[in-house]
């Protein structure tokens, strides 16, 4: 019988497996094949190839972000001063007042803020706007006053003072100027008219004009001052927030009929106005003792003891008898506890006035319970 006689014999070509067969041209065999499976067998080698494509793509990708990954240096640590105060947190401001003329020489200043350093503060505070209203540091708003006769604040003179890590504190003395009245066009006068410029003494006496705190251009233009210093200084400290007293034979007219003027509000809505503009930085409002304890109708209308601004410096001055340390400390302590009352002022951080005379002074403050002060000349 022949051999392809045998009978239930199943020929190896008819497997399902038959296209893989070996063969004289390779492992891809014809036999059985159609179009249909030669056309899938093409699609997926397509495929196959693309997908290896993508891989080697992604991978290449992959290499270099870990390469420029490896490669980045660390970043440097930031050097500049951070906020360590700010409205919501009043931390402990240890502040020392630097004169003006301190800038004039890199020296001098550095002599100052280490000697700060020595004495416990943690902060200096500068004069920003001074009391006869010239604006000391880089300004856009300076106008006429560039005849200054202060040092500039420059970024030397601040740069100097973040390098020892201390805040900075920028005083500006606010209604009490005697070069913007003119300038902006808000003096005080002495009739409705507006005819008669008010002055706070005669002139032979060396009497000074005040801006108008009614007018809305004169706390436009404090406002913009406050919001230029913010953005160099950790705080802000107002002082003269009041209406300037009369004097004898020149009273001060405000409106057509000043018995119907709050002062106290009007003071109370500039100082609301200068805390937006100070943004995150602290404002700290400076008064006499007497406008944070007991009020004067004529320069505040009350007390400013509970304002917009986080917190309050009464200024205490050495009494006739008894312990300056220990007047201070516990003035700190009731001030404190009266201020829990509150509804918008949280801290109170006393101005005390330096004794030169006494070697010791701040070696006894720093001691003290009073954890914040503020020392001026």
């Amino acid at each position: 019988m022949a051999k392809n006689d045998v009978p239930n014999r199943k020929m190896r070509g008819y497997y399902k497996f038959s296209k893989n067969y070996p063969s004289k041209s390779g492992t891809s065999s014809n036999i059985g094949e159609n179009r249909k499976t030669r056309r899938r067998e093409r699609v997926k080698k397509v495929f196959l190839a693309l997908f290896l494509c993508c891989l080697f793509a992604a991978s290449c990708v992959l290499i270099m972000f870990l390469y420029d990954l490896s490669t980045r240096p660390l970043p440097e640590t930031e050097t500049d001063n951070p906020i360590q105060i700010t409205s919501d947190n009043i931390g402990t401001v240890r502040a020392v007042y630097i004169d003006n003329g301190t800038l004039g020489e890199i020296s001098e200043l550095s002599e100052a803020l280490s000697a700060a350093k020595k004495n416990g503060f943690n902060a200096v505070m500068l004069d920003f706007k001074t009391r006869d209203g010239y604006l000391t540091y880089d300004s856009s708003l300076s106008g006429n006053t560039d005849t200054s006769p202060y040092n500039r604040i420059d970024t030397a003179a601040l740069d100097r003072i973040k390098d020892e890590e201390l805040l900075i504190i920028a005083r500006i003395f606010c209604f009490e100027d005697s070069v913007a009245p003119q300038r902006i066009g808000a003096y005080i006068y002495e009739d409705a008219e507006k005819t008669q410029i008010w002055f706070d003494a005669p002139a032979v006496s060396g009497g000074r004009v005040w801006l108008d705190p009614t007018s809305q251009a004169a706390q436009n233009y404090l406002c913009s001052v406050i919001e230029e210093a913010a953005q160099l200084a950790d705080g802000i400290y107002l002082q003269s927030v009041e209406f300037p007293v009369s004097r004898e034979g020149a009273e001060p007219i405000y409106t057509d009929d000043d018995t119907t003027l709050n002062r106290n509000s009007v003071l109370q809505q500039f100082i609301e106005r200068a805390v937006a503009s100070a943004g995150e930085r602290p404002v700290i409002v400076g008064v006499p003792l007497e406008g944070a304890d007991g009020g004067d109708a004529e320069k505040w209308g009350g007390t400013l003891f509970d304002t917009a601004a986080p917190v309050c410096s009464p200024l205490l001055l050495k009494p006739a008898d008894g312990d300056y340390t220990e007047y201070i400390e516990n003035a700190y302590t009731v001030y404190n506890d009266t201020v829990k009352n509150n509804f918008s002022t949280i801290r109170v951080i006393p101005t005390v006035i330096n004794q030169t005379d006494d070697p010791s002074f701040y070696e006894k403050l720093a001691r003290s319970h009073a954890e914040s002060y503020i020392i001026v000349p």
